[in-house]
């Protein structure tokens, strides 16, 4: 019971971390890097807090007091459906979840044996093949009746085996300071497999595959190398005691080959990262504990941990995708890896479990995934569609993946270009917006990255693509302004440039000078379409700089595109030369807001002769 009372309470607080990430992320984009950081520091302070309800309760009741509280409100923020009620709910169960995790670590039977060693590669392997099940949907962001049933059977399986931990003699019990080392980091371990171990598109795009244009599939060929990864440490553990070094080395090797973006052998350092972590985590939380007074060494130390977990998040997501950040928590997990004693082995039916687990989700998904139809003959006249999808996010903020697929099904586009396309962050619940929307409109794609390799712009069509060309703007001193790009491609005999211009008010100019760029790059090719999200209304110079340049303004009787401005605004365009546009239109404001915080922009083309 106690295995499962921690896979369970892994997997929810996983889901935690994401869920408040990813809506801290969508309510206060924009506002002061600082004020961010303060606030989202101090949600994990509260993990502090622990060593209250420690002293005021006693080792049983503090467990179960807290595992409550985890999971209650787990189960309500899945219930939700609002983005500022999610933001609250998360937070208590973030502090619930920090409590859970310390306590059940430190709160033990007489035997000094912690259950979440054993738990860890589990939960992992449990995690990644949810995701690859769910086509990279969060559960709790599933139709609401689905994540509900799955949320509530996962809930009272965990009640029924806290109320069975909890109900045996248990006292506080804490590792010797190398043991301490090691929970220092295991949060930090939680953000390695956050962008790199666990996560299958970034592993998929490091070595190549997902840039396009291809078929759907790279994701998933991402997710069950990694899988492969995960079993293949959980069958050495099998066999070995987790020796910390081992681990180390294989955390080190693995992310140095998966960060150097190497064709092909950047898949094997995402196998090697995998395997790393897995074995990383038995060795961290496997060391031998002793009898103590109270928890606080063990609660002290985790959310210390946590507070590096949230720096060093903090500072990839929020300066643009900063390597270094994610590398500096790499660092630490192999220091405490390191340093951490020799462990226990896995026993074999864990080890199999997991090793099954871990394929076999990713495995399945990847079989499941139907063959992309095979281009169709260019025509003449064809439907075009610029979409900024907002993350995968609706206008209010509340993740929407189902939706923008059947929004845009409706409308049947032969080509489309899209905007603000995540694929795996955990600021946006690690979903892979891209491959999600491929697969449900059976179309191939190009993806541009421009801010790391998870977030940019696409092209899909139903026709050949080639010509593909990714054109980065110039980088903007300091922060503020987003690294930012233009995915060119050839189809439907017709070039498509794909954008998505500086967005803050005051860079009109940067605009400009990015417009410059488009020019310079299509130079004198037709015919041509222009299309994005230009940020700017159509008398702005940026704007008019694409007329002068010779194209028209094709998507101009739709009228506006925006859903949450007063005045509404048109900022979203598809501008051409050697083509014409006609029954150009977008999407009702309300059900536009369903889907995302912009209209689509929908024109019928067709080619001059």
């Amino acid at each position: 019971m106690e295995l499962t009372f921690g896979v369970i309470g892994l997997l929810f607080l996983f889901a935690d971390i994401r869920t408040f990430a990813s809506t801290f992320q969508q309510t206060f984009f924009g506002a002061p890097t600082t004020q961010q950081a303060l606030m989202a520091t101090a949600v994990f302070l509260t993990s502090f807090l622990g060593l209250i309800v420690a002293w005021r309760l006693g080792p049983r009741r503090a467990l179960g007091a807290s595992a409550a509280v985890f999971v209650a409100a787990t189960f309500l923020l899945t219930a939700s459906r609002n983005n500022w009620t999610d933001l609250a709910l998360s937070v208590v169960a973030l502090a619930g979840g920090f409590w859970w995790l310390a306590f059940f670590h430190t709160s033990r039977t007489p035997d000094g044996l912690s259950p979440l060693a054993r738990a860890f590669p589990l939960a992992l392997a449990a995690d990644l093949a949810l995701r690859a099940t769910f086509r990279t949907e969060a559960v709790v962001d599933l139709p609401w009746a689905v994540a509900i049933g799955i949320v509530v059977v996962g809930s009272l399986v965990f009640a029924a085996a806290g109320l069975i931990v909890i109900g045996v003699p248990r006292q506080w019990m804490t590792p010797g300071p190398r043991g301490l080392v090691g929970l220092l980091v295991i949060p930090c371990l939680i953000l390695v497999a956050e962008t790199g171990a666990t996560n299958g598109a970034q592993a998929a795009i490091a070595a190549g595959l997902g840039l396009g244009p291809e078929p759907v599939r790279a994701t998933q060929i991402g997710s069950l190398v990694l899988g492969l990864g995960i079993a293949a440490g959980a069958l050495v553990l099998m066999r070995y005691p987790a020796r910390g070094l081992a681990a180390a080395i294989a955390v080190a090797a693995g992310a140095a080959l998966l960060w150097l973006h190497l064709p092909y052998a950047s898949l094997a350092g995402g196998t090697i990262l995998a395997g790393g972590v897995a074995a990383a985590s038995v060795a961290l939380l496997g060391a031998p504990l002793r009898a103590a007074t109270s928890p606080r060494a063990v609660v002290a130390v985790l959310s210390f941990g946590w507070l590096l977990f949230v720096g060093t998040a903090f500072g990839f997501y929020a300066f643009w995708a900063n390597l270094p950040a994610v590398l500096a928590a790499t660092a630490l997990v192999v220091l405490g890896a390191a340093a951490a004693p020799t462990a226990m082995r896995l026993g074999p039916l864990i080890a199999i479990a997991t090793a099954v687990v871990a394929i076999g989700g990713p495995l399945a998904a990847f079989i499941a995934t139907p063959v992309t139809a095979e281009p169709e003959p260019a025509r003449v006249t064809f439907r075009l569609m610029t979409y900024n999808i907002h993350q995968g996010y609706d206008a209010g903020q509340i993740p929407s993946l189902d939706v923008l697929a059947d929004t845009i099904a409706r409308e049947s586009p032969d080509v489309i270009c899209l905007q603000e396309v995540v694929r795996g962050w955990m600021i946006d619940d690690q979903q892979d917006a891209l491959s999600f929307l491929a697969e449900r409109l059976n179309m191939r794609y190009a993806f541009l990255p421009n801010i790391g390799d998870l977030y940019g712009n696409a092209i899909l069509s139903r026709f050949p693509m080639d010509d593909v060309r990714r054109v980065h703007y110039a980088l903007e001193p300091g922060i503020k302004h987003q690294p930012r790009g233009v995915l060119i491609a050839k189809t439907g005999e017709v070039t498509i440039a794909c954008t998505h211009l500086d967005e803050l008010s005051d860079g009109t100019f940067v605009r400009q000078e990015q417009v410059r760029t488009i020019i310079r790059a299509a130079g004198d090719t037709t015919p041509l379409i222009v299309a994005g999200d230009l940020n700017a209304t159509p008398g702005d110079i940026e704007v008019r700089l694409l007329g002068e340049f010779g194209l028209d303004d094709l998507g101009a009787a739709a009228g506006d595109t925006t859903t949450g401005e007063e005045p509404p605004k048109r900022i979203d365009y598809i501008w051409g030369r050697g083509v014409v546009g006609a029954q150009a239109h977008t999407l009702a404001v309300e059900d536009a807001k369903k889907a995302s915080d912009h209209r689509a922009l929908i024109v019928n083309i067709t080619r001059q002769k």
